[in-house]
């Protein structure tokens, strides 16, 4: 038979290598069964899947160890009537899709690796087992499916043992957080990003969005065609659901996708592992086809638009004859400020029902000829009508203008507009002269490698919303940032007088803090090198509509704060943020509504409200705020019980100039004293009495208010920050209180304004 009657003789099946169970630990459905995800998949016409949880086996054995005890029972003529059902079901699926074992392996730093293998390999179970513990999976740890397992062998040596080990290899969704391309470009040689799309135990390249038009370079399926130099090696390109649902959830912000979402179609004789391996072993490229499942994606996208409502990169009409020079104006707009999309048909109220488009087609005619007599210079743009819910949706996509300002011929005259908090309006002269500027003016400004990167250190990605201020620049007496919006890292510059929303919050946030970085060291709360500064659901300089944001922080191993991100939604943070969302709640007390007078010391998200005496023993006031942005108060917590971190809370750092009083009692005499000065944090081994203290001198003073006013300490006299206080100011200093974990109060007399930092500001500033 010639190699042509061969491929005649085959036919294309549909594949999904990409499918997780219940027995992942992230998996979203939990109720689903495994009947389930086989009914699925026979309803979305695949033809072969692989079960590939996160580091383990146990979702396939599931499926099987199921069927053989009913195959038991059967044979014992046992089964009742549901029982019989599910078997006879369980084998009409498995005759029509071919199941293939597999997992889902977590690298060392974090980047994915699918192993797939053939369901006739001796002993298929026990030897998966056994290769996944190869690839540095403790035994205990296989039936756990959780996402991270520390101590796993790099990519790069996983691919070699699951290859030698008859396996198929497919570096998983690669242009994501959790590829291997965010690992390897934060690389500093190139040779690492090589090796991990080249290397030769390596069979295909699993790529997410696989048709969408914002894949650049590496992470573009594109580029490994053998054309670039470097990548000489000519790779399967494929793409998988990674459904972690049964059925997709166009609503979730992570793991939307449902099975058989995004398929590969491979030309094949049989649907078996053997022959999917020996295609990818092969250099038959032209038997590897990826669908643009068009129904999914633009479903997905347009339901996107509608649900965040119109933005400065989204725009929503309900019609577009009869309004052509608006609609002209949103091309405009877009194309000066970033690109965007704009959807006809859609009101902006995503409760409005869907109106579409009646005559779409004699719409987009009568638009495009609108735009290409008004609009100079033409930017590039496009148009798709989409089927939604019933209706016809015109879909217009502007790209970014080359060159600005782009302008509208209206009435005899020019009009520039942009777009701002979400409306289209016109151009003031800071955003006309931003746009001819700003290429030449900030292309310096940038330290090498200050761009934003996807992964801020191994295994942790950056937030995916919020901004980031990562540059400033003087235009004669007016200070511009470079403001980075981490949904798209597109990178634009505003003023404090020009900026608005989130921009200005950023802005005026930043400018408050960057003369003191450090200090929000002692304002965070932290896990390693990651930071929580705050969470809030109000802010002054713009309406989040009630949704929770927080403050995200990022430091060096040597404690430098390097990164803050402003403004980031809460539920757009990748589980490697997680422990700073969580706390072990404290022991005892009684939690009740938090009261609405309360002055609180936060660090991060806990808060102490108040350190106090009872004749029960010390007692203290905390606050936790959630993830929601809801308070839990817990009351008259005994501080003996308080777990580590809430214990780390109590204690600060001490101020930076200041005298402490120590009394010392020798042999029964009146007591003498000592300083400890806070400028050296040293305690003077001198003894002094009130009689050889100079009147006027900062020892004298601290020492009479320590003798004639302060023993024992009036609370009625303090202002109270949690457990930190202020007793007396003047001009220049202050006498500052800490009330430590054993109930003492340290008073820190003459302590100088300009020297306070960290908690100890807050305190004087609220």
């Amino acid at each position: 038979m010639t190699e042509r009657e061969a491929e005649q003789a085959m036919r294309w099946y549909r594949v999904d290598l990409h499918i997780h169970t219940p027995a992942s630990e992230d998996y979203v459905e939990k109720d689903v069964t495994y009947l389930d995800i086989l009914r699925e998949a026979e309803r979305r016409g695949l033809d072969v899947i692989a079960i590939t949880d996160h580091n383990t086996i146990a979702g396939y054995e599931a499926i099987f160890d199921e069927i053989e005890f009913l195959e038991r029972l059967e044979a014992r003529h046992r089964l009742n009537e549901q029982e019989q059902a599910e078997l006879n079901e369980y084998r009409r699926l498995l005759s029509k899709i071919t199941v293939l074992p597999g997992f889902e392996l977590t690298t060392s730093f974090g980047s994915h690796v699918l192993g797939i293998f053939s369901p006739k390999m001796h002993d298929c179970i026990a030897r998966i087992k056994a290769i996944l513990n190869e690839l540095g999976v403790p035994y205990d740890k296989i039936p756990l499916g959780t996402t991270s397992v520390p101590g796993t062998k790099g990519f790069l040596e996983a691919y070699k043992i699951i290859n030698e080990a008859g396996g198929l290899v497919i570096a998983a969704h690669i242009n994501t957080p959790t590829g291997v391309l965010a690992l390897v470009n934060n690389l500093p040689t190139g040779a690492a990003r090589v090796s991990a799309t080249q290397s030769p135990y390596l069979h295909a390249l699993e790529f997410a969005g696989f048709h969408s038009t914002h894949l650049q370079g590496f992470a573009n399926p594109r580029w490994y065609d053998g054309t670039n130099l470097g990548y000489e090696r000519r790779m399967h390109c494929i793409q998988g659901s990674d459904a972690h649902r049964l059925v997709q959830d166009p609503t979730a912000q992570t793991r939307r996708w449902g099975i058989g979402d995004r398929p590969t179609e491979l030309l094949l004789p049989e649907p078996t592992f053997e022959a999917i391996l020996d295609l990818f072993r092969s250099s038959d490229f032209h038997r590897v086809r990826v669908p643009y499942v068009t129904d999914v994606a633009q479903y997905n996208r347009i339901m996107d638009a509608r649900t965040a409502g119109p933005s400065n990169r989204h725009i929503l009409c309900p019609r577009c004859s009869g309004n052509l020079l608006e609609m002209s104006r949103h091309v405009v707009a877009l194309a000066n400020s970033g690109g965007g999309v704009i959807y006809v048909g859609l009101d902006p109220d995503p409760n409005a029902p869907v109106v579409g488009v009646p005559d779409a087609v004699a719409d987009t005619r009568a638009f495009q000829a609108a735009v290409s007599e008004t609009v100079f210079p033409p930017p590039e743009w496009s148009v798709d009508i989409v089927k939604f819910e019933g209706h016809d949706i015109v879909q217009i996509e502007v790209q970014d203008a080359p060159r600005k300002p782009c302008y509208l011929v209206e009435e005899g005259t020019k009009s520039i507009y942009v777009r701002r908090n979400g409306e289209t309006c016109l151009a003031t002269h800071a955003d006309i002269v931003e746009m001819i500027h700003a290429e030449e003016e900030f292309a310096a400004v940038a330290p090498p490698g200050s761009a934003p990167g996807r992964l801020l250190m191994p295994g942790v990605e950056q937030p995916k919303s919020g901004v980031e201020i990562v540059g400033q620049t003087l235009r004669g007496d007016v200070e511009y940032f470079r403001v980075v919006d981490l949904r798209t890292n597109r990178e634009s510059h505003a003023s404090e007088q020009t900026a608005t929303s989130v921009w200005l919050y950023a802005i005026k946030t930043y400018l408050s803090i960057r003369h003191r970085l450090q200090d929000l060291n002692q304002l965070a709360r932290w896990q390693g090198q990651l930071g929580l500064w705050r969470i809030y659901r109000e802010n002054e300089y713009y309406d989040q509509r009630g949704r929770v944001k927080c403050d995200l922080l990022f430091r060096d191993e040597q404690g430098k704060v390097q990164r803050i991100f402003f403004a980031v939604a809460v539920g757009w943070v990748s589980s490697a943020w997680d422990p700073l969302f969580e706390v072990e709640p404290p022991l005892g007390g009684v939690v009740e509504t938090t009261p609405s007078n309360q002055r609180v010391r936060w660090r991060g998200n806990m808060g102490v409200e108040a350190l106090y005496r009872t004749p029960q023993g010390l007692m203290c006031n905390l606050v936790f705020r959630n993830r929601h942005g809801k308070d839990t108060y817990y009351r008259q917590v005994p501080c003996a019980t308080l777990p580590p971190e809430w214990a780390k809370l109590l204690t600060v750092e001490l101020p930076r100039s200041g005298l402490e009083v120590v009394e010392v009692h020798e042999n029964g005499s009146d007591p003498l004293y000592k300083f400890h000065n806070l400028g050296n944090q040293h305690v003077e081994s001198r003894l002094w009495t009130p009689e050889m203290l100079k009147d006027g001198s900062l020892r004298h003073y601290a020492l009479r208010m320590h003798i004639d006013k302060d023993r024992p300490l009036d609370d009625s006299q303090v202002t109270w920050l949690g457990n930190l206080g202020a007793l007396r100011r003047s001009y220049t200093t202050v006498d500052l209180v800490y009330r430590d974990l054993q109930g003492k109060d340290h008073i820190y007399y003459g302590a100088r304004w300009a020297d306070l930092s960290g908690e100890w500001l807050q305190l004087m500033e609220e």
